[in-house]
């Protein structure tokens, strides 16, 4: 990766995230707080290292930074592991922290020569910019045979995520992504199928149709990433050659009244009906769905040429930790990558549909989850998932200028506080 390309460009999305902290948990939507799903007991396939081999000599406490939003869903494997591991987990400690603060305070803890954050819990924007600033380890250059069991398994839309995070992020958390739009239909009886219906539709009914600040929602982020695909762009990939993308998304601007800062905002607006039609994520939609937030009358949309952009979340090893605190890190990767565990990915559909092993179905997850998400999966989104290619996100790189470049171009002075 070549760091020094972006580090302008890192400095100007840092600001703008630092100054929407306070709501970045839309951008990784924090999961509505739901039962905690039982503690998984049976991990046998999870070995614990022989107390003469271990690194590990004393009891550790594990921090956690969590830009992913997280804390609730992984509530139930964190204190299994504790279980699996009593010799060797003192405590878990959890920190909320948006994109910037995560990079800024790993980049601070590991200049003053003490980190003491042990364990990261990321989205890939968060981890984008924290491989940009060189604070996360290689896990897979320094621990190339750990874990090839495990990611072996990995399914087909992980492995593009593991591509994405380049060793220095394992995916734990699979979401199909986006982009994907839901309507009202008796707002939006002929729904539009392609952008230039969409955008005869906002121009039509000015301020009915809206999507939230990229930079800062899964349903926003997904949007600007699979635009270029509806678009037929040459290159989808690189935002600096789109000629279609930006005088589109200009001109439709013209009849979006302003960008919320995340999804739930957005989402909120949907559910009132002051907005007739929104670009979703399936994750967060899902969960939406299943909270009772999103009325079962509220329909879904995909547009033709759609390519779906998945989504993950990761786990990160920040650098220059005791090697003990890194070892612990590992033996938790690991953990939550067995199959015992992987069932808890679907939670509520936070992330739907969650685990990233194959093999692991719906039917492997709590009862709970189980009635919960086959309530709401309708057969047109799990034909959607189907019928449609999947994509990987951009190169880190190449989403901070996409970020940047829709900041300048777009949302200046557009953003709803």
């Amino acid at each position: 990766m070549k760091r020094n390309e972006v580090v302008r460009y890192i400095v100007i999305i840092l600001s703008v995230v630092s100054v929407l902290g306070m709501l970045v948990a839309c951008q990784k939507a924090t999961p509505t707080p739901t039962t905690p799903a039982p503690v998984v007991q049976d991990t046998a396939s999870v070995t614990t290292p022989p107390e003469e081999t271990s690194i590990i000599t004393s009891k550790r406490t594990m921090v956690i930074i969590d830009p992913g939003g997280e804390q609730d869903l992984l509530k139930s494997a964190v204190e299994g592991f504790k279980a699996k591991y009593p010799d060797y987990v003192a405590d878990v400690q959890w920190v909320e922290a948006s994109t910037g603060e995560t990079v800024t305070k790993l980049a601070a803890e590991l200049k003053a020569g003490n980190p003491y954050t042990t364990f990261v819990v990321t989205g890939y924007d968060a981890l984008s910019a924290s491989m940009d600033a060189d604070v996360l380890v290689n896990i897979l250059e320094e621990y190339p045979d750990r874990l090839t069991g495990s990611l072996a398994n990995l399914s087909a839309d992980a492995k593009i995520q593991m591509d994405a995070g380049q060793g220095y992020g394992i995916p734990h958390l699979l979401s199909i992504g986006g982009p994907m739009f839901t309507f009202w239909p008796d707002k939006v009886p002929n729904p539009p199928k392609n952008p230039d219906e969409l955008l005869e539709f906002a121009k039509a009914n000015p301020g009915k149709f809206s999507y939230p600040h990229p930079s800062n929602s899964g349903a926003g982020y997904a949007w600007l990433q699979g635009l270029p695909y509806l678009l037929g762009e040459e290159n989808p990939g690189d935002p600096t050659t789109w000629t279609k993308v930006w005088p589109y998304l200009k001109e439709l601007d013209q009849y979006i009244d302003y960008y919320t800062p995340g999804s739930s905002l957005l989402y909120r607006e949907f559910n009132e009906g002051s907005r007739w039609l929104i670009t979703t994520a399936v994750g967060y939609e899902t969960n939406q769905r299943v909270m009772g937030a999103m009325a079962p009358e509220a329909k879904q949309l995909f547009m033709d040429d759609l390519n779906w952009v998945t989504d993950s979340n990761f786990f990160a090893i920040p650098k220059g930790l005791d090697p003990q605190d890194t070892e612990l890190g590992m033996l938790f990767i690991e953990y939550c990558l067995s199959p015992e565990v992987q069932p808890l990915m679907y939670d509520m559909g936070f992330m739907y549909p969650g685990p990233v092993i194959t093999g692991v179905t719906l039917e492997d997850a709590t009862q709970e989850a189980q009635d919960a998400l086959n309530a709401v999966i309708t057969q047109d989104l799990l034909d959607g998932i189907k019928n449609y290619p999947h994509v990987g996100p951009m190169s880190p790189t190449n989403l901070v200028k996409a970020f940047q470049m829709w900041d300048e171009q777009i949302g200046t002075n557009r953003i709803k506080e």
